[in-house]
């Protein structure tokens, strides 16, 4: 968690705004009893990717050449005194695309929690971990409206109402969670509810006609390396 937190300040120094996502973003938000995080995930900017890559640098960190050449617009692997340092390069990509660019001065040192909760929601097979973080920032946070320690209602529901696909498997997810845990049920059924009632724009209504008779997700490739 220390050394999460120092490569996030390193970057700041050198004017790159990386923040925290994945185990370590919900540990600082939800405190360090939820889990041990095993590896370091970042958000950045795109046109920071190579600052932020010096600034891991100064602090021991080699890139994972042969990967950072294929997909480096998108995502870069680092290997260091922390581990594993995955960086999302202007949105984190799963099962759905959930675009960052403009989210990053939102919070600090993490992802907003709004922003977290949804790259929980966007991942289709849930893994036990995914479940627990999703369910922990479920439960320390109240769901709301703006900027602050919160689940902003508003950010989630615009997110989801211009794409179905997303939709369909962030309000799945959540009714899973609804079901399953009662002490989140209400929260997750609020959630839920204030995604509905967001008016839906013209690319989710035509996407919405096709439905389930065609796939809406992709499945990530595995990265372990």
């Amino acid at each position: 968690m220390a050394e999460a937190t120092a490569i996030v300040d390193e970057a700041a120094r050198q004017g790159v705004a990386a923040r925290l996502l994945g185990g370590v973003g919900v540990v600082i938000h939800c405190g360090a009893a939820h889990r041990d995080p095993e590896d370091i995930d970042l958000a950045v900017a795109g046109p920071d990717v190579r600052a932020l890559a010096a600034a891991l640098a100064e602090r021991g960190y080699e890139p994972n050449a042969r990967f950072n050449a294929m997909h480096g617009d998108t995502r870069n692997i680092f290997h260091g005194p922390g581990g594993k340092v995955d960086v999302f390069v202007g949105a984190f990509t799963m099962c759905h695309r959930l675009d960052l660019e403009g989210r990053l001065a939102v919070d600090t040192p993490t992802l907003s929690v709004a922003d977290l909760v949804l790259t929980k929601l966007q991942i289709v097979e849930l893994t036990e971990k995914d479940s627990a973080d999703l369910s922990a920032l479920l439960d320390a946070h109240e769901l709301g409206s703006g900027q602050g320690d919160l689940i902003d209602g508003e950010r989630i529901a615009s997110v989801l109402a211009d794409d179905w696909g997303y939709w369909r498997t962030a309000t799945g997810t959540l009714d899973r969670v609804a079901a399953a845990r009662p002490a989140l049920r209400d929260r997750a059924t609020a959630l839920r509810a204030r995604i509905d009632a967001e008016p839906k724009t013209r690319r989710f209504k035509m996407r919405a006609r096709i439905g389930e008779r065609r796939r809406w997700y992709e499945l990530p490739e595995n990265v372990d390396t």
